[in-house]
């Protein structure tokens, strides 16, 4: 019986300790918002003329334009106070066709390539934001606009064929990383306490440096982008 009393005890004291822990956990997480939902980004990209060797110039005529892109978009948000929110904004990394754009004065076998996708480059953009959130904490509607910082790195790169053609040969790919500011404004709707709807626009600032070598010679060129970032959400609030 002694023996019975003092395994009893033990597993009531187990579960006291789970209990408390998942009420700890509860706790920490109150506050916290998960949005998963759709993206659609539109890089906006402008570019420089490639300069290096063997390319006519300046200006060479050779540059390049990136295209759009959907992917799935994740974030993470938490209560500052009921108007002020911190998020990380993430999402699946996009891969992105990058297009030549050649002058119409290059030579007809060089401009036969235009318009052509010459590489595919994949970008991780994490994003943080300071929201703040309009009206009371209970209203069904409540904008908000957010100002942060982006990091952009471009951790893969690949020449495709016509790019291999354009460059002369095999061709290695490198982008510097970028850090710009970043500003969102958007629409939460309130299903009920725990779950909501968002739909927000995004853009920042960001800027690399490509660089392209084959056989040895590196031509480089400075691309801008001011992207158009479409998002729409699901969240559910801890």
């Amino acid at each position: 019986m002694k023996s019975l009393n003092t395994l009893t005890a033990s597993v009531l004291a187990l579960a006291c300790l789970g209990s408390g822990a998942a009420s700890a956990q509860t706790e920490w997480l109150a506050g916290t918002t998960v949005r998963l939902g759709y993206t659609h980004l539109a890089p906006n990209s402008s570019a420089t003329d490639a300069v290096g060797p063997l390319l006519p110039g300046p200006p060479s005529g050779v540059s390049l334009k990136v295209d759009s892109q959907r992917t799935l978009f994740f974030s993470l948000a938490r209560d500052i106070n009921p108007n002020v929110e911190v998020e990380l904004a993430l999402g699946l990394p996009p891969t992105h066709d990058v297009r030549a754009e050649l002058s119409p004065a290059l030579p007809p076998n060089v401009q036969r390539l235009n318009g052509q996708v010459i590489a595919k480059v994949r970008q991780i953009a994490p994003t943080l934001y300071v929201n703040y959130k309009f009206g009371e904490a209970n209203s069904a509607f409540r904008p908000f606009v957010g100002l942060g910082v982006n990091y952009t790195n471009f951790d893969k790169r690949e020449s495709t064929a016509l790019g291999n053609q354009l460059n002369g040969g095999p061709t290695d790919l490198r982008l510097t990383d970028s850090w710009g500011l970043a500003a969102q404004a958007g629409l939460n709707y309130k299903i009920n306490d725990k779950w909501s709807l968002s739909a927000a626009v995004l853009t920042a600032r960001v800027k690399t440096q490509l660089t392209a070598t084959t056989a040895g010679q590196a031509r480089k060129i400075d691309i801008r982008f001011r992207p158009t970032v479409f998002t729409l959400s699901a969240g559910y609030v801890f």
